[in-house]
């Protein structure tokens, strides 16, 4: 596979990708509307706290194996191994079903003696936790089938069960249960049938369409133990970086009002819309360049780990600009006039997670090569520079301090994988054409912010289409994109039309079982 053929083969089912989360996103809005418009704030803060216990759970009971079944996968099938693959399925659906019933049994419990004596005294949490617990083991299942299937380039499946068939389900047995006028269990009930509906959709369409021909022997050898030490890495690595988001809350709740962790906790979201891109994008590049190490074709990975990076970078940079030149105006459109004391929180934390994008691919191409263990104590690293920060700053900086603290963290955890890639395998993504545009955006980000000081600018719509204008415009007249990848531009947007609209037509015929 040439670099032009890899990099539209990940530009094009990054754009389903990142469409379905939109899609996904859209919906969640909806679902929200539905259940806090009958909810009281209470209830739906009780049914979140339960919601945010039991995914804490599920990604810890995943063990990593959604990030490791499709990189081992696709290697496999780089290196004509495709015999491995079927022990590797097997044995990830085992694995994944032993932790998910471990969790059931162990997560009520553990959560009782953490939490029944303090926030929860009344057990109305754990109450709602005891029914939820049960949608772990189909969301397990749900989670390593999507992989399985990412393995196989078939990255249009998330889209199909977590951005449509899911919160589909979901809104409809939500809407039923608000119609019946049922209590907050009776909602709860409606979460977990609609996770069932969804699993038992996956199962059809997995026996139907199966991405590989099942062969249902057990056997533990070479290739699961790859597996485990593989994936293992990658769930400490997951679960530190949670606890990175986490601690700045907790932190700041102890020694800072409710009403800071309130402005801190609403700014905090939006900066993941800096990740949209690079996220949308990798879960198409780690298969894609997982099965170039299988083939031991190493050569183009450079080429396409330096494109996707420029891409990915041009793309973020606009929604970057707009938190950092105007977040006031942000937060004040999207929470109102009382949130906008946050605006130096919003600009400091735009600074610090823009790294993800401008770093670019720097994990994923660890993470496809198998250097997992790298990872984790990347993530070790960054953890514990996050809470000393926190520690330091926060008592005398407050919210101000927590957002620096989480910068710092994030940008050195990219800094250090930016190093290890170019060290261990001579990459990086800072070609002339990069190194171009990384000038046009800080001399456009430094002329918004000076004009915003000096020239009673408003922050309308048309000023930001002006900015938007003249960026583009600078890409074009710099050549940050050579005429090689303006003709790829062209050919993937085609693509990328074509398949969606070919994509929504399937998935209108019938809901689900002929997607």
């Amino acid at each position: 596979m040439s670099v032009n053929e890899s990099v539209s083969r990940i530009v094009t089912g990054s754009g389903v990708i990142l469409a379905g989360t939109l899609i996904g996103m859209l919906l969640d809005i909806i679902i929200k509307g539905v259940l806090t418009s009958y909810l009281s704030p209470t209830d739906f803060g009780t049914y979140s706290l339960a919601l945010t216990i039991i995914s804490i759970t599920g990604a810890v009971a995943t063990l990593g194996l959604h990030e490791g079944v499709p990189r081992y996968i696709a290697y496999f099938r780089g290196r004509h191994e495709e015999h491995n693959i079927p022990e590797l399925i097997i044995s990830a659906i085992l694995m994944g079903l032993i932790a998910g019933m471990l969790s059931m049994l162990v997560s009520p419990l553990l959560f009782e003696r953490l939490a029944g004596e303090g926030f929860d005294i009344q057990g109305k949490i754990l109450s709602v936790v005891r029914i939820m617990i049960f949608a772990i083991p189909f969301t397990i299942l749900l989670n390593l089938s999507v992989a399985i299937y990412r393995g196989f380039d078939r990255t249009s499946v998330n889209m199909y069960f977590y951005n449509i068939v899911r919160p589909v389900s979901l809104l409809g047995f939500a809407s039923a249960a608000v119609f019946l006028g049922v209590s907050l269990k009776g909602v709860v009930f409606a979460d977990l049938l609609s996770m069932v509906f969804t699993f038992g959709v996956m199962s059809v369409y997995f026996i139907k369409k199966p991405p590989i021909k099942p062969e249902w022997k057990l056997k533990f050898s070479e290739p699961t133990k790859k597996l485990i030490r593989y994936s293992f890495p990658l769930l400490i690595s997951a679960t530190l970086l949670n606890l990175m988001t986490w601690t700045d809350t907790i932190m700041l709740g102890y020694f800072k009002s409710a009403e800071v962790v309130g402005v801190y906790s609403a700014v905090y979201p939006l900066v993941g819309f800096l990740s949209l891109i690079i996220s949308s994008m990798g879960f198409v590049y780690i298969p894609v360049t997982s099965k170039l190490w299988g083939e031991n074709r190493t050569e183009p990975l450079g080429s396409i780990y330096a494109i996707m990076t420029k891409w990915c970078f041009l793309l973020t940079f606009p929604v970057f600009a707009l938190m950092f030149a105007y977040p006031d105006i942000v937060l004040t459109k999207i929470y109102g006039a009382d949130y906008a004391g946050g605006a130096t929180v919003l600009r400091i934390l735009a600074l610090g997670f823009v790294t993800n994008s401008y770093f670019g691919f720097n994990y994923h191409t660890i993470m496809a090569s198998g250097d997992s263990d790298f990872l984790m104590k990347c993530s070790v690293t960054s953890a514990g520079i996050n809470a000393v920060l926190n520690f330091i700053l926060i008592p005398q900086y407050g919210m101000i301090g927590a957002a620096a603290a989480s910068s710092v963290s994030f940008a050195s955890i990219e800094v250090l994988m930016t190093l290890r890639a170019w060290r261990s395998q001579h990459m990086h993504p800072f070609t002339p054409m990069y190194r171009r545009l990384t000038l046009i955006g800080a001399v456009l980000v430094v002329g918004m912010f000076t004009a915003r000081e000096m020239l009673p600018l408003s922050g309308a719509s048309w000023e930001y289409a002006a900015f938007m204008v003249v960026y583009f415009a600078a890409i074009r007249y710099a050549k940050v994109l050579d005429e090689m990848e303006m003709d790829m531009v062209n050919g993937i947007k085609k693509t990328i039309v074509q398949n969606m609209g070919i994509l929504l037509a399937q998935a209108l015929k019938t809901p689900g079982l002929k997607l």
